[in-house]
């Protein structure tokens, strides 16, 4: 265990409920978003967000209530910055999100709204960071879109038209691995029409009804919004483990396949494409055991939203590396797919960082993949010689300027090379610290 201090304190591992709210309606490039609370929660939620989605500090207001607003209310804040966003803007939807302490006033947020007569659908989340994590408030953001916002009228359903649901620019690397799922579907002879909360438009989004089958990407994200469209617009859904690693993918892609074959279907381009990246990887590796030798860790701790780290894990086991215990700590709720036998222990974080320590504070001279929270753990806990690659967010000591995903064909490629480089640099430190001793 770490020294006393730092044992005694309760953190939070995940963003909050307002930072996931925010998340979904970022990534509607033609939304706006206002934050209707003081300056420190809009900059929480700015911070996480803005370094995968730069353009996101345009979209995003913030009504500054001072103290008073709290026991007189937010009307005077509120309406101001929406008069502001009438004038400088034309949004086609808008977010108005309580922070925390705004959340126990109980103003009429659908009445000021109306005052301020935006002309667009005005979606309210009470998304306070206390009442739940970054997935509630996505969550939330997502269910209050579909209720306030029309779908255009359905016609004939399109066939090997897809949808991509649960998919957010709040995960770490998130829209690149969204533009590498829309190849590999395109590759296989599928058509995306929207990806609501990850780049599509409204209009986009508007004729999502006319697709053939929605996939949840993200479990504990998309699954509520599947749910909702299958019983408002019978719309099927398959809810699969997000697609890390070669053979992860290409499992992926055939699942889909078989809950919706598609006339010509282009899975044979896709197993070419598969055999091509095999063959390269397996000549790569080949070629680093020869001088560094296996890839192998004693101990490997995934931590990250709960699809991610579930799926990541399966690739981890089968397709990167080679290592003993496998531990997984998941965030938000457990998808509906069940775990892969493979990992070794599974547990639940609820957001808590001391459930974390002891699994961390075992960790020497392993991998962890994770975020920069778990890392400054480590660091609480002076644990040594540890591999640490970032794959969820925050993440303060990286920055990602590549196309470069984690998931899909291409994503594979790229986290083994860059879980290579960790080793390779790390087996380097090691022979120059035996040659200074010498």
């Amino acid at each position: 265990m770490c020294n006393t201090k730092w044992k005694d304190m309760r953190t939070q591992v995940e963003a909050c409920a307002l930072t996931g709210a925010a998340a979904f309606f970022a990534g509607i490039p033609d939304a706006v978003l206002v934050a209707n609370g003081p300056l420190w929660c809009y900059f929480y939620a700015l911070r996480q967000l803005e370094k995968q989605w730069p353009a996101i500090s345009s979209q995003y207001y913030c009504t500054q209530v001072d103290n008073h607003a709290v026991v007189y209310g937010t009307e005077e804040f509120l309406l101001e910055t929406l008069h502001t966003i009438r004038r400088q803007t034309r949004p086609s939807v808008v977010l108005i999100e309580n922070s925390c302490s705004v959340s126990l006033i109980g103003d009429d947020i659908a009445g000021m709204a109306k005052q301020a007569d935006l002309n667009c659908p005005v979606v309210f989340v009470d998304g306070g960071g206390l009442s739940g994590s970054f997935g509630a408030g996505y969550r939330a953001a997502a269910k209050g879109y579909l209720k306030q916002v029309p779908f255009n009228r359905k016609s004939a359903v399109q066939p090997g038209a897809v949808n991509l649901l649960g998919c957010t620019i709040g995960y770490y690397n998130g829209a690149n691995d969204v533009v590498e799922l829309k190849r590999m579907l395109h590759m296989a002879g599928y058509q995306v029409l929207a990806c609501p909360g990850a780049g599509s438009r409204i209009d986009e989004i508007a004729n999502m009804t006319n697709a053939a089958l929605n996939i949840v990407v993200h479990d504990e994200l998309g699954q509520e919004m599947a749910k909702i469209l299958y019983e408002q617009h019978g719309m099927p859904y398959v809810s699969l483990p997000p697609p890390y690693g070669v053979q992860g993918s290409l499992a992926w892609l055939e699942t889909i396949h078989q809950h919706m074959p598609v006339a010509g279907s282009q899975m044979t381009v896709v197993r070419k494409e598969v055999n091509a990246l095999e063959q390269k990887l397996q000549s790569l590796t080949l070629d680093m055991q020869r001088t560094w030798g296996d890839l192998w860790f004693e101990k490997t701790l995934i931590a990250a939203p709960a699809s991610v780290a579930l799926s990541m894990a399966e690739a981890v086991r089968t397709e990167w590396l080679d290592t003993g215990l496998l531990t997984v700590v998941a965030y938000d709720r457990l998808p509906s797919y069940p775990a892969a036998s493979s990992i070794d222990t599974l547990l639940a974080a609820d957001g808590d960082s001391q459930l974390l320590e002891k699994e961390l504070a075992a960790l020497e001279g392993g991998l962890l993949l994770g975020s920069s929270n778990e890392k400054a753990i480590l660091h609480q806990c002076s644990v040594p010689d540890v591999v640490c690659q970032n794959i969820a967010l925050p993440v303060y000591d990286e920055v990602i300027l590549s196309d470069l995903p984690f998931m899909g064909l291409r994503g594979s490629c790229h986290m083994v090379e860059r879980l290579w480089n960790q080793y390779v640099a790390r087996c380097q430190r090691h022979r120059n610290f035996t040659s200074c001793r010498c």
